[in-house]
């Protein structure tokens, strides 16, 4: 059914719709009239703006001029607010404080997600100092008792001609400060 309305800035509009056969008119709370269809979509459109509230309070959204970026970002925070929904009518008991309980549960579910990568990435050798005590934190681990990979099988320890002096070994940590004149 095509509905043409006149709103507010007296401009006709023309509304779409399949739920209404007719184009009745009814008063709101304001004393205006308006179709029907504009007065159903106005009382169940909460949803869409609680949502967008919700998203707009705890985003993942950073400055970008990309639009798939920015596609992305909003398919992020529409799913954590509808996974944070469906986890906590599940599982009603698990304690979230009042205030942050999305934000908690969005830094719980990257959490998750990102430490299997960061146990895989650190078993990588020879890895910026920072990086590995930053993911040593992270995995709860000593960053300074931290183990060592084990030594690649197909290294064989060469010597350096003409090398006059030994350099510390780039396989040991910096605090041990032990050299070496192979490579």
């Amino acid at each position: 059914m095509l509905v043409s309305y006149k709103s507010g800035a007296k401009k006709n509009v023309i509304l779409m719709s399949s739920m209404h056969s007719d184009s009745a008119i009814v008063v709101n709370k304001h004393n205006k009239e308006m179709p029907e269809v504009v007065s159903y979509y106005n009382s169940t459109k909460e949803g869409v703006d609680t949502m967008d509230l919700m998203a707009h309070t705890v985003s993942s959204k950073r400055q970008t001029k990309r639009w798939p970026m920015v596609m992305f970002y909003n398919i992020l925070d529409i799913g954590s607010i509808a996974a944070s929904v469906v986890y906590i009518t599940k599982y009603p008991t698990e304690q979230f404080s009042k205030t942050d309980k999305r934000r908690e549960f969005q830094l719980s579910i990257s959490k998750d997600l990102i430490m299997p990568v960061i146990e895989r990435r650190r078993k990588t050798p020879r890895l910026p100092k920072q990086l590995t005590c930053a993911m040593d934190l992270l995995l709860g681990h000593d960053p300074l008792a931290a183990e060592l990979p084990e030594p690649a099988n197909h290294l064989v320890p060469l010597p350096i001609p003409g090398l006059l002096k030994d350099l510390r070994c780039a396989r040991c940590p910096g605090r041990l400060d032990r050299k070496t004149s192979t490579f």
